[in-house]
């Protein structure tokens, strides 16, 4: 036979081979992404979302690879915010035969690439990967859920990314850059499932304190699979933690849907102490290699028995250093003579039956020894304690052991503390059962760096401890720029350390020459240079389980924009509230006493009620630190002088400590003992409406003003200024809107009023005397009447007359009818009485009387007039509405 024969029906299957290859995936990926999407939306209660769906035969053959695109999985409902998986890419490889029957589609690898997994658990213990449907009988038994089935050869994780976040056990774990391949036959009963491992980064926290923190990780792990039994066992194998050598063997079975039966022992397959010491992560840094460390070291356990709900497997941990030794070439001290063992066992997996027992340990820093030992029992039903630390310890060899980067630490602590009994001693308030006794003592205490928000020191300071209380005297500290003495007790403190929610009490004395507490509620957010500084204070929340006194003085206080001198006075520290008694202290030029009350009983809504008695304060500096009067008395911002007042102040406060103006309610006596406002807006409009320039400056001299603050709105109720002839009764209220609503009647030297005003005035008068008939003239003095409104910047004024023109005429009047009456009166009289007489001689003596009554009528009328006119303004004293 010919090559060419040969060659020609090759070359034909050779190209219907990679037809078929390139035409096949076309062919079903329309079938498969339906099958795809209808079996997560009948089997996942969860947003899952892919960008595309790629098929492909040449890369995979014999089988046919599935690659989806940019997965994302989100939850729902409680979780509705969280992405529970992002996966660049997601490879499956399926049995080819099994997609062209149409069979359920048999998966043999599946390969995650880039996966960002976060497991989420809440404190309720809901998780977020829970997210199957329920299964339901009467769906039928070829529905979407059962297309695709698993026939797994081999999965992997490339680069992966994996965080689990328990708040029902305080556990988080960060998997950082994780490889892991896993090969075996899913498709029987009994395999062997071959695991590989490697993770660059892994941090283990429990309670917030981490124990792993990015450590290298690297193991195989070959597991016995029986999956009928539900039996998984290790076998020897090598884990790699840092530089530490574990071995984990034994075995793991799920019986039921609540017990796991575990059978496990472990241990440190070599004993030096520079290995173990590479899990601590303080010590294992860029310079853990320069480490030099010595001595034995052992660790090893078992674990055996059910785990479920009810019940944990009896566990035994011990752990051993023996004469161990740690220094740093580069540093002159290290640690000698290290001596610890501990172990820690559960007989039964009853939790009340685990024991910890550290009979004694031992170590010098440098030359100075430290020796303790601890001892509990009966964890649960009643916690037993014996416990003892003695020495002394020179902090500033602990960081030349353990090197601090970017910090400074010093200062010496001695210690010698006991304690040894039972909780229920403690519940049950007998104390002496308790035995606690000795003392700490520091001195010289010093810790500073970058990463410190700022340096603390403690010149010296010392507890003494008894059952009762703790006693601590002669404490001098600075941190930060803040210094502070201090002395005092400690109650209770027992039954808080082992009761949820019993109350640490205590009574304190506590002096300081500055206290800058900006500086020790710590740093604002930065901030751009481009932008503008506006960081504030944010709540500060008044610990619930606090009950305690603090007698206070301080010659400074730096809070917020406040600058207080000479402060003094007594703190009540419960039930999340801050009580003042007789706060006095020095602010603004003046002096202020308070007495009140600042709660976060809803620290969402902080409340403060306080009663203020402020004496001689600069107005101009009251207005440039209190928003509260930019916002309701902006004409503090045009006045000079001091004042004092009495104050009953509550409101809200918001998330930055500044009232929630809606809330404010007050009210107060203001004495403004002397002041010049200049410049006010209002006051320019009222001199241009009287054509006069001498209402632009206004002097106040020991004016007195009740106000109220409610509703946003402060209402003034009527006060007098007066200066010589000039006197101005104010009335009204403004708002957090800036608008005014003022009344004011003000009896005006004629000398004040322009020459149009006075022109006015006359014309108005003497339209008067025309009507009446008199011959009234405008007094030194005249009444008038200003309506203000509007705004601060624009205000309106309305100038009347209108009140004095109206009393003139009911003065006439009223003259008029009581001189009528007299007239008429007088007149009866004298015709009686000359009733004898001639007609003609009662007619002549009618008309002198009415010729005299007349006379004195035009005269009393002049006076009436001209006494209006030049009459004071009566006061009208009533509270404001």
């Amino acid at each position: 036979m010919s090559l060419k024969k040969v060659l020609i029906p090759v070359s034909i299957i050779v190209v219907l081979l990679l037809g078929s290859a390139l035409c096949l995936p076309y062919i079903f990926k329309d079938k498969i992404l339906i099958k795809v999407k209808s079996t997560i939306n009948e089997n996942v209660n969860a947003n899952v979302n892919f960008k595309d769906l790629d098929l492909t035969l040449i890369s995979s053959f014999p089988e046919l690879g599935i690659q989806l695109q940019n997965l994302t999985v989100i939850g729902v409902d409680s979780f509705a915010t969280d992405t529970l998986a992002s996966i660049p890419e997601l490879n499956m490889n399926l049995n080819l035969m099994s997609v062209i029957k149409g069979e359920n589609y048999q998966i043999h690898s599946i390969n995650l690439n880039n996966p960002k997994i976060y497991a989420k658990v809440l404190k309720s213990g809901k998780a977020n990967w829970d997210i199957s449907k329920p299964n339901s009988s009467s769906s039928p038994a070829d529905t979407a859920q059962n297309s695709f089935k698993m026939a797994l050869q081999k999965y992997s994780i490339s680069n992966g990314d994996i965080v689990y976040d328990d708040a029902s056990l305080s556990v988080f774990m960060h998997l950082d850059s994780l490889n892991h391949t896993g090969t075996g036959d899913f498709t029987q009963d009994l395999f062997t499932l071959e695991t590989k491992s490697d993770i660059e980064k892994i941090t283990v926290k429990y309670l917030g304190i981490p124990y792993l923190n990015k450590a290298k990780l690297s193991a195989n792990l070959p597991l016995q699979m029986n999956m009928k039994q539900m039996k998984f066992s290790l076998a020897e194998n090598q884990i790699k933690l840092n530089e530490l050598l574990l071995s984990f063997v034994g075995s793991l079975a799920m019986p039921n849907d609540t017990d796991m039966v575990l059978d496990f022992k472990f241990n440190a397959q070599q004993s030096d102490l520079k290995n173990f010491l590479s899990l601590i992560p303080s010590i294992y840094s860029s310079s853990f290699k320069d480490l030099q460390a010595s001595g034995k070291f052992a660790f090893d356990g078992t674990a055996k028995g059910t785990y479920n709900d009810t019940s944990l497997p009896a566990f035994n941990l011990n752990f051993v250093i023996g004469n161990g030794k740690i220094k740093y070439p580069s540093l002159p001290s290290s640690i000698n003579n290290i001596n610890v063992k501990a172990l820690i066992s559960n007989p039964d997996g009853v939790i009340d039956h685990t024991q910890v027992n550290i009979p004694a340990f031992h170590m010098e820093f440098g030359n100075v020894p430290l020796d303790g030992r601890l001892e509990i029992q009966t964890p649960v039903s009643d916690p037993y304690v014996d416990m003892a630390l003695k020495g002394k310890l020179d902090l500033k060899q602990l960081t030349a052991i353990f090197p601090m980067k970017d910090m400074s630490l010093s200062g010496i602590v001695d210690t010698d503390v006991n304690a040894k009994g039972n909780k229920s001693s403690i519940d049950k308030g007998r104390y002496q059962d308790f035995k606690v006794s000795g003392h700490m003592i520091a001195t010289n205490f010093n810790y500073s760096g970058a990463s410190v928000p700022m340096p603390v020191k403690i010149s010296s300071a010392k507890m003494m401890f008894n059952p009762s209380n703790i006693t601590l005297s002669d404490l001098s500290a600075k941190v930060g720029k803040s210094d502070l003495q201090a002395r005092g007790t400690i109650d209770n403190y027992l039954k808080f350390a082992m009761e949820k929610n019993a109350k640490l009490q205590g009574s304190f004395s506590v002096n300081s020459g500055l206290m800058d507490i900006n500086e020790l509620m710590g740093p604002s957010e930065p901030v751009a240079k481009t932008q503008k500084d506006t960081s504030r204070l944010t709540t500060i929340e008044v610990p619930a389980n606090i009950d305690f006194k603090l007698g206070v003085k301080a010659d400074r206080v730096f809070y917020d924009n406040y600058d207080i001198k000479n402060a003094n006075g007594t703190l009540l520290v419960k039930n999340q509230t801050i009580h003042f008694k007789e706060m006095a202290l020095t602010m603004l030029d003046g002096r202020v006493t308070m007495n009140g009350s600042y709660a976060t009983t809803n620290p969402k809504k902080p409340k403060v009620a306080i009663d203020f008695g402020i004496e001689k304060m600069s107005i101009q500096k009251a207005f440039e630190t209190f928003n509260t009067i930019k916002m309701l008395a902006p004409v503090a911002k045009y006045t000079q002088g001091s004042f004092s007042t009495t104050l009953s102040f509550d409101s809200e406060l918001d998330n930055t400590m500044m009232p929630v103006y809606s809330s404010i309610n007050a009210t107060g006596l203001t004495n403004i003992i002397q002041a010049i406002v200049q410049g006010f807006e209002p006051l320019n409009k009222l001199s241009s409406a009287l054509n006069t320039d001498k209402l632009k400056k206004l002097e106040l001299n020991n004016v007195l003003a009740k106000f109220k603050i409610e509703q946003g709105k402060l209402n003034i109720a009527p006060f007098n200024i007066k200066k010589g002839d000039f006197l101005m009764n104010v009335q009204g209220s403004n708002g957090l809107d800036q608008t005014i609503n003022y009344v004011l009647g003000m009896d005006v030297p004629r000398s004040y009023l322009g020459t149009k005003a006075t022109e006015t005035t006359n014309v108005l008068i003497a339209k008067f005397n025309s009507k009446a008939g008199t011959a009234v003239d405008l007094g030194e003095t005249v009444k008038v009447n200003a309506l203000v409104g509007g705004t601060i910047l624009k205000p309106t004024v309305k100038i009347s007359l209108a009140e004095t023109k109206d009393a003139a005429k009911a003065a006439v009047n009223q003259l008029l009818a009581d001189k009528k009456a007299e007239l008429t009166s007088k007149a009866k009289q004298e015709v009686s009485t000359m009733a004898a007489k001639s007609a003609s001689q009662i007619h002549q003596k009618a008309d002198t009387l009415k010729k005299q009554v007349q006379e004195k009528a035009s005269e009393e009328i002049k006076n009436k007039l001209n006494s209006i006119f030049k009459k004071k303004h009566t006061t009208n004293t009533s509270e404001p509405e």
